[in-house]
């Protein structure tokens, strides 16, 4: 997987998730809550329900995916430590979040665009945050990092902290 920049992921988007990040993160959800909906922002259910759109306040659960369109993002908190980004025209999978385990284990599955995520500091021993891509795995150890998935390749960005990359095997 490629780790060096995403000419493509301004710092503006990352210092907007992290303002948001700041401001959300001292929520406690049960399940992901989605606490910014902007644009054409869908879901589709875990139960395979219809695709429908989605505003800020909604609880999303594993199993579901989330949909944007141009000029549109989603700001989930996924855990008390932890929440993504969803840029435009991207479409994430929500496949994972046991936050009985221990350390937490979330995997969240980038099927295509761009994702941003941002781990609470400290957060490394208590949470095991997964990023799939059709590459490779990019792991977190509490960290703030970025993940696109572009042509069905996953390229992966740390701005603070360490991430483990782990190839998709052949």
């Amino acid at each position: 997987m490629k780790t060096d920049s995403l000419k493509f992921f301004p710092a503006s988007l990352i210092a907007g998730l992290i303002l948001s990040f700041s401001a959300i993160v001292q929520a406690e959800p049960v399940s992901g809550t989605v606490t910014v909906s902007v644009g054409d922002v869908q879901i589709v259910p875990a139960d395979g329900g219809a695709q429908k759109a989605v505003k800020a306040g909604e609880k999303i659960t594993v199993g579901t995916t989330v949909k944007t369109g141009a000029a549109s993002r989603a700001v989930i908190v996924i855990t008390p430590r932890s929440a993504i980004r969803v840029s435009e025209n991207s479409e994430v999978l929500i496949a994972q979040v046991d936050e009985a385990a221990t350390p937490q284990k979330i995997l969240i599955d980038v099927k295509d665009g761009s994702l941003g995520a941002l781990l609470k500091p400290n957060a490394a021993g208590e949470m095991d945050f997964r990023i799939k891509t059709p590459s490779g795995v990019a792991a977190a150890r509490g960290t703030f990092y970025a993940v696109v998935v572009e042509d069905g390749k996953g390229y992966a960005q740390v701005k603070e902290g360490r991430v483990e990359i782990i190839p998709d095997k052949p």
